[in-house]
């Protein structure tokens, strides 16, 4: 593998600090009370630069919301193929939420679901994009369930990937506007669990 050049550093290192320090504007003031001309004079770079690295300051957050799913891909290859669908999705579920609890954190997790509620924000966002490796996955789960007779053949893949993503944004929600005696895993697993098992009863 060739050697990075200087000038390539150098664009890393400007994409790192405008990155860290949008970051840090957004949980300080707020995404929306922050403008690129504040993230660029901070960083003592050009409004071009930033455009050059991002296309606009929600794809600030994107950049880093995306290494979670990154780590799907790992969770997926660990996960035992001959057990049930929803336990599979139990389990995908429960690692993603000790991942947002001990990696991601309230903080960026606030600022992501405060700036997809803004205008600034395309309906179509990155959140709910179906090409997502989450909802991938979940999909041959759901797919797999149908298949077995797991799940009731009366509701649709795409309508049980619906609910299930619903699961999971009321939870982590939850999480963000209550205190630290919260236990997103625990009440992830609890509260998708009742929803998968009242999926299993629609035949």
């Amino acid at each position: 593998m060739e050697s990075l050049t200087s000038r390539q550093k150098k664009a890393l290192e400007t994409r790192g600090k405008l990155l860290k320090t949008s970051l840090d504007l957004f949980n300080k003031y707020g995404f929306e009370h922050v403008s690129v001309e504040q993230i660029t004079k901070a960083c003592n770079v050009s409004k071009g630069t930033f455009y050059t690295h991002f296309p606009s300051k929600y794809d600030v957050i994107l950049e880093k919301f995306k290494e979670l799913d990154s780590f799907y891909s790992t969770v997926e290859k660990n996960i035992d193929c001959t057990l049930p669908a929803s336990e599979k999705i139990l389990l995908v579920y429960q690692e993603q939420m000790k991942y947002l609890t001990n990696v991601v954190g309230k903080d960026l997790l606030r600022t992501v679901y405060t700036a997809a509620m803004t205008n600034q924000v395309e309906q179509d966002h990155y959140l709910i994009n179906p090409q997502r490796k989450i909802f991938q996955i979940m999909n041959t789960y759901i797919e797999e369930g149908i298949r077995q007779g797991e799940f009731g053949q009366n509701i649709s893949a795409t309508n049980i990937q619906a609910i299930i993503q619903r699961c999971m944004r009321a939870n982590v929600y939850d999480w963000l506007i209550h205190s630290d005696n919260f236990d997103l895993a625990t009440e992830m697993d609890q509260f998708t669990a009742i929803v998968l098992n009242g999926l299993k009863h629609e035949m």
